[in-house]
């Protein structure tokens, strides 16, 4: 079990690396905002001011790259960071909707968390005090995240607000 769960870490990790489009438009929504929008703003929205927008605050910073013409992915850094770290459960993904004339910033979960929630269903009668830790990490994890995200969007709406901003 454990190099199944190594397996997937690094599989993943790769797939977050590489920025191959079908890993991030596939999966899991667990968190999901819509912005409305001006067609004129959903037309030339300046994807390029997201990273200066989004405050890294004590976490890693966000990085941003675009998937096609309409949406971008957005991840944690890898990068070297000496503040906060939280174990990703989410990867992002902001889709520009001209039907809807919305901004739509999705999260989808991780693979390393769609296979903690089906462990644990059987571990509950093994270990339950470890599985509720686990799931005590997992949910502060996810509500870590979930503020980063939530920056995303107000970033989303700060732009938006102040488009001739560079």
């Amino acid at each position: 079990m454990a190099v199944l769960l190594l397996a997937i870490v690094v599989i993943e990790g790769i797939l977050l690396l590489s920025w191959w489009r079908p890993y991030w438009v596939w999966g899991v929504p667990v968190f999901s905002r819509r912005i409305p929008a001006p067609y004129p703003a959903l037309k030339a929205f300046p994807f390029h001011r997201l990273e200066r927008e989004v405050a890294a605050e004590k976490w890693p910073d966000m990085v941003f790259r675009p998937l096609d013409k309409r949406s971008h992915g957005f991840r944690e850094s890898f990068g070297l960071h000496f503040g906060w770290r939280y174990p990703p459960l989410m990867r992002g993904q902001i889709v520009i909707d001209m039907r809807r004339r919305q901004i739509h910033v999705i999260g989808r979960g991780s693979w390393l968390l769609m296979v903690a929630v089906v462990t644990a269903i059987p571990a509950l009668k093994v270990a339950p005090a470890g599985v509720l830790v686990v799931a005590l990490v997992l949910i502060a994890s996810y509500l870590v995240q979930r503020h980063r995200f939530l920056a995303v969007v107000a970033a989303i709406r700060r732009v938006l607000d102040h488009p001739a901003a560079n």
